[in-house]
């Protein structure tokens, strides 16, 4: 990682956006780039994925015929619901990582999402955006420490 680099983390609820930004006279004067702290530039939080399903539906289940003519109640539309919520999410996502990447137009970024769903969010980002993308891990480290990261990324990040 080096000066200039964008890190980027996010699971289904937020997502953090660091710059690597010189953290010594040296490395701001391009002798040794890979003296880098994180700062972070951006953090974004999903509002939708915290929703709970009783905070948007708020009426019982309809009542209709079930089996051998009895009544019952069925809630098999919410699971619906909680896909269509998650997709939202993951496009929200990917259309934010597609924008950080084009704002700041980094050299090259590192990725971490976790796995359940890196490869959803991979699908709907911009072929521009993937190009630049460097390293990457399927794992949920928006909690993790920032200064943490780049060893990290070195340690257990892949090459896209």
């Amino acid at each position: 990682m080096k000066v200039g680099d964008i890190v980027i983390v996010a699971d289904l609820g937020e997502m953090k956006v660091y710059k690597a930004n010189p953290r010594d006279l040296e490395a701001e004067a391009g002798l040794k780039p890979d003296h880098i702290k994180l700062d972070l530039v951006n953090a974004i939080d999903y509002v939708e994925a915290h929703w709970k399903l009783k905070d948007i539906v708020t009426d019982e289940a309809g009542r209709f015929k079930a089996d051998a003519g009895k009544m019952g109640a069925s809630a098999g539309e919410r699971h619906e619901l909680e896909k269509k919520m998650e997709e939202d999410v993951i496009r929200a996502i990917a259309a934010d990582i597609s924008k950080v990447v084009a704002e700041h137009n980094p050299p090259k970024y590192f990725l971490a999402l976790p796995h359940t769903i890196f490869k959803r969010v991979m699908d709907k980002v911009e072929p521009n955006a993937k190009e630049k993308l460097f390293r990457y891990i399927e794992e949920d480290l928006t909690k993790t420490d920032k200064n943490r990261l780049p060893e990290i990324f070195k340690e257990r990040g892949k090459h896209f």
